[in-house]
C-alpha cells in the first residue's frame, strides 16, 4: 500500500530547549515533549534514578505536570517516543528545585562524660547550600582545636574534645540560605538518658523480672523503680499505691552503643494482675529522666511462665522437650501400625 511510503520514524523536540527548569519548592512545574512520525508516536514520561512524583514507573502523554515541586522531585527526566519505525528516541529535562534548609538531628540528645569526646550531627539539606552556625544555649561557637566543626555530605558535625562540666547543655544548628532558615537542638549531657525497659509484657504470678537499657557512658550507681497494681474490671477502675524502690543491680556495658543493661526482680506480685512501671537511673552526674511507663501481665496462681534456673535445669528441660517428641513418633507410628 501507498501509506507504507509514509512511514517516519519518531522525532522529538523538548520544551524549554535547553533542558533546564528551575522552581521553587512549592510552585508548580510542566515539561512539554513534543513528538512527530508515522503512525504518531507514543510518548512516556520517566525519572532517572528514581520514580516520578506520582510515585509511578512511567506516565504517558506529551506533557509532565508537577502541581507543587518538592526537594525529592528534583532530577533527570526523560521523555521516550516510539512509533515502531526505527528506534526510540529519548530527549532529557533537568529540573533544579529551589528550597528553604531542612534539619533534622541524628540523636537529640547525646550522652558523655569529663574527658571524653561528644559528636554532636546535624543533617542539612538545603539548595542553594546553607551557612550552618552551632550554637551553645545563645551563644554563637567559633571553631577551636577544642571545638571542631566538619562536613560530610549533608552531616555536619561539632566535635567536643575533652568534655568538661561547661560543655553540658543545650546546642542548636541554626541553618539559613537566601530563601530561608530552620533549626534543630541537641542536649549534650553527662547524666543517663531515659532507661528503655526491654522485659517482657508477661510474668510468673508472684515475681517479675524487669530488664532496661540505658545510654550512660558511667556506671549507673542507683536505680529509681516505681510500680503499682492496675485493678480492673467491668464495673471500677482503680490503682493500688506506688511502691517505690531505690535499688543497685549489676549491669553489663555495651561501649560500641554507650548502653548499659540492668535487670532487678520485682517479688510479692499478685497473679492473674495488671502492673506498671517506670525506671529512673542514676550516674555520678544525677538522674536521667524517667522511663516511658511499661505494664505487664501476672500468670495465674502456679502457672509458671518463666523458669529462674541453671543451665542444668535448662538442659533438663530440653531432654524433655526430646522425650516428648519421641513419645509423639512413637504414638503416630503406632497408629500407622
Amino acid at each position: 500500500p501507498l501509506t507504507g511510503l509514509f512511514l517516519v520514524p519518531p522525532s522529538i523536540q523538548i520544551l524549554p530547549a535547553d533542558g533546564k527548569i528551575v522552581r521553587r519548592k512549592g510552585s508548580p512545574v510542566s515539561f512539554e515533549c513534543k513528538a512527530n512520525g508515522n503512525p504518531t508516536p507514543t510518548v512516556q514520561w520517566s525519572k532517572k534514578d528514581g520514580l516520578l512524583p506520582s510515585g509511578l514507573q512511567v506516565e504517558n502523554g506529551y506533557l509532565m505536570n508537577i502541581n507543587e515541586v518538592q526537594r525529592q522531585d528534583a532530577g533527570v527526566y526523560q521523555c521516550t517516543a516510539s512509533n515502531g519505525i526505527g528506534q526510540p528516541v529519548t530527549g532529557e529535562i533537568r529540573l533544579h528545585v529551589l528550597y528553604p534548609p531542612e534539619v533534622t538531628v541524628v540523636r537529640s540528645w547525646v550522652n558523655s562524660g569529663e574527658g571524653l569526646e561528644a559528636k554532636l550531627d546535624c543533617v542539612v539539606y538545603a539548595d542553594p547550600p546553607a551557612e550552618v552556625t552551632w550554637y551553645q544555649d545563645s551563644f554563637a561557637l567559633q571553631p577551636t582545636d577544642k571545638r571542631i566543626m566538619s562536613k560530610n555530605g549533608n552531616t555536619h558535625t561539632l566535635t567536643i574534645r575533652n568534655v568538661q562540666l561547661s560543655d553540658f547543655g543545650n546546642y542548636s544548628c541554626i541553618v539559613s540560605n537566601s530563601i530561608g532558615r530552620d533549626k534543630n537542638f541537641i542536649e549534650l549531657s553527662g547524666k543517663p538518658g531515659p532507661a528503655k525497659i526491654i522485659s517482657s509484657q508477661y510474668s510468673n504470678p508472684h515475681d517479675y523480672d524487669m530488664t532496661w537499657v540505658v545510654q550512660s557512658v558511667f556506671p549507673i550507681i542507683e536505680v529509681r523503680i516505681l510500680y503499682r497494681r492496675i485493678m480492673s474490671n467491668i464495673s471500677y477502675h482503680r490503682f493500688e499505691q506506688w511502691h517505690d524502690l531505690l535499688v543497685k543491680p549489676s549491669q553489663t556495658y555495651n561501649p560500641t552503643k554507650g548502653e548499659r543493661t540492668q535487670t532487678y526482680r520485682l517479688t510479692n506480685l499478685q497473679p492473674d494482675s495488671v502492673y506498671e512501671g517506670f525506671v529512673q537511673t542514676k550516674n555520678q552526674h544525677g538522674y536521667g529522666d524517667l522511663s516511658q511507663v511499661h505494664q505487664w501481665f501476672t500468670s495465674q496462681r502456679g502457672r509458671i511462665l518463666v523458669q529462674h534456673s541453671s543451665a542444668v535445669t535448662s538442659y533438663c528441660r530440653k531432654q524433655f522437650s526430646v522425650a516428648l517428641v519421641l513419645v509423639a513418633l512413637l504414638v503416630v507410628n503406632g497408629m500407622r501400625a
